[in-house]
């Protein structure tokens, strides 16, 4: 949250998705509304994000609590650029490079290239159809609306649905943002 009130602007709301199975050990309501979910793990607190996406009037932004922004950001020219460009499913920030394979190749980007994935700048963004993503990013209310996947690859579901349903996706050029955390599919 201490990035949020360092780096970003456009934000006017914030929705809190706690997935903590007792919501008095990490009760965030100063920073805005809050849904327990009950330390039912990542997809039931996803399709709680998705049903608060889809009840706004417009985009909205994503951030997990293990990303925290690093430089600054402005959201609703982000909003902007998505709503103007209406095949794009997610707008991404990017972030440093965090699995194996991306610190290798030096950015997370690199090892998608390295196996045939492309990157077109449009409009100061990257766009793309290789991957759908959980990392900070603004999307659109139609995909909250599609709801969230059960699996355990469930990003990798979401981006097919998208794909099929005619979507792009793009990312930042600039890392924006850091990722701090592991994979753990609890207390989001």
């Amino acid at each position: 949250m201490k990035s949020l009130g360092e780096f970003a602007t456009g934000i006017d709301r914030i929705e809190i998705i706690n997935d903590a199975p007792n919501p008095f050990e990490h009760n965030l309501s100063q920073y805005g509304h809050q849904t327990f979910t009950g330390g039912a793990g990542y997809n039931t607190a996803m399709k709680a994000a998705c049903a608060a996406g889809a009840a706004e009037d417009g985009p909205s932004i994503w951030l997990e609590e293990d990303f925290f922004l690093t430089a600054p950001v402005d959201f609703t020219a982000i909003a902007n650029h998505l709503e103007g460009h209406p095949y794009l499913a997610q707008i991404v920030l990017q972030r440093q490079p965090w699995f194996k394979n991306e610190v290798g190749a030096g950015n997370m980007l690199q090892p998608l290239r390295n196996k045939g994935k492309t990157f077109t700048s449009v409009g100061g963004y990257l766009e793309h159809r290789a991957f759908f993503s959980g990392n900070p990013s603004v999307w659109r209310k139609e995909v909250f609306e599609m709801g969230w996947p059960d699996g355990e690859w469930s990003e990798d579901s979401k981006r097919d649905q998208l794909l099929e349903a005619g979507f792009s996706f793009a990312i930042t050029p600039d890392i924006l943002c850091n990722h701090d955390g592991e994979r753990s599919g609890k207390d989001y």
